[in-house]
C-alpha cells in the first residue's frame, strides 16, 4: 500500500559531513531534490552544489551548505523551497557518515555511471582509491569516498554534485534488487539506520515501510539528472562560491512546479557546467 500522498512528491535528501557516529549535525555536505512523479514511474534529482551562494529563508546570504547549522533542518528546507520558486517539500531525510556507511552495506554495493575517472588517497590509511571512468561497483567506505571527492575533478564542486546523483540514482536501481531478493530485508535496514537518519515528515517509523512500493515502482531507466544552475564562480567575504544563473534557476523552478521537467531539459539539457548567464 503507497502510504503516500496521491500526486508529485518532493523529497530533500541531504547528508551532513559530521564524523562523530552519534551525530546528525555539521554543514550539509550533500543537498538534493528528488522529485517523484505521480505515476510513481519516474524520478527527477536536482542536486544544489554546497557552495551555491543562495538567500536564506528567514534572511541572511550565504553558501547554502551553511543554512542547515545556521537554522538546522527548517531553515534548510525553507532555503530550498525558496530557491526552486516555493517548490513544496513534503519529506526531508538526513543522514550522517555512518548512517550513508550502513545504507552501502546493506545494499552490498551499488553501480554507478562514473563521468569522471579519478584517483585519491584516504589520508587516514594512506589507501590509493581508483574510480574509472564507465560503470564502476561502490561498495563499504570507497561509495563514501567517491560521494566526497572533488578536488582532483575539473569542476569540482559542480563534480561532486553529480556524483551525488549519480550516487542517488545507483542506491535507487540496487534497492529495487534488493527488495526483490529479500524483501523482509527492508526492516534490517531500517533497524541499521536508527540514529543515523532522520525523516521530517508525516511519515511515522512504521509506515517508512510503505515507501518500498514507491520507490520499487521508479523505472531505473526514467530517472533524470539535473543541478540548479550556476554562471560562474566568485568570492564573497574571502570565500569561494558558486553564483547562481538566475533565469535558468527561475525556469528550472517552474518545471518542478508543474512536475515535468522535460521542456527545461530540451530547452538547456542536462549539463552542470557554468552557463555564463
Amino acid at each position: 500500500m503507497d502510504v503516500l500522498p496521491a500526486g508529485v512528491i518532493n523529497v530533500l535528501f541531504f547528508g551532513t559531513d559530521s564524523r562523530d557516529p552519534r551525530s546528525l549535525g555539521g554543514n550539509a555536505d550533500a543537498i538534493i531534490v528528488a522529485q517523484l512523479s505521480a505515476d510513481r514511474q519516474s524520478m527527477t534529482l536536482v542536486s544544489i552544489a554546497r557552495d551555491t551562494y543562495v538567500d536564506y529563508a528567514g534572511g541572511g546570504r550565504g553558501k547554502i551548505n551553511g543554512s542547515f547549522p545556521a537554522g538546522g533542518t527548517e531553515k534548510l528546507r525553507g532555503t530550498v523551497s525558496n530557491l526552486l520558486g516555493g517548490l513544496p517539500i513534503h519529506y526531508v531525510v538526513q543522514a550522517n557518515f555512518t548512517g550513508f556507511i550502513n545504507i552501502t552495506r546493506w545494499l552490498d554495493g551499488f553501480d554507478v555511471q562514473n563521468q569522471k575517472a579519478t584517483s585519491v588517497t584516504v589520508q587516514s590509511t594512506g589507501r590509493r582509491v581508483t574510480f574509472p571512468a564507465g560503470t564502476i561497483t561502490l561498495g563499504g567506505t570507497d561509495a563514501l569516498i567517491y560521494s566526497r571527492e572533488r578536488k582532483t575533478m575539473p569542476l569540482g564542486d559542480l563534480d561532486r554534485a553529480q556524483r551525488h546523483r549519480a550516487v542517488l540514482s545507483g542506491m535507487v536501481s540496487r534497492l529495487k534488487e534488493r527488495l526483490a531478493e529479500d524483501p523482509a530485508g527492508f526492516a534490517e535496514l531500517l533497524a541499521s539506520l536508527y540514529g543515523n537518519v532522520k525523516v521530517t515528515g508525516p511519515l511515522d517509523a512504521d509506515a517508512l515501510t510503505g515507501l518500498v512500493p514507491a520507490i520499487s515502482a521508479v523505472d531505473a531507466g526514467r530517472v533524470t539528472s539535473l543541478m540548479v544552475p550556476i554562471r560562474g564562480f566568485g568570492t564573497v567575504n574571502g570565500a569561494s562560491v558558486n553564483l547562481l544563473d538566475d533565469a535558468r534557476t527561475a525556469a528550472l523552478a517552474a518545471a518542478l512546479k508543474q512536475g515535468d521537467v522535460t521542456g527545461y531539459v530540451e530547452r538547456y539539457g542536462a549539463g552542470y557546467a557554468p552557463t555564463g548567464g
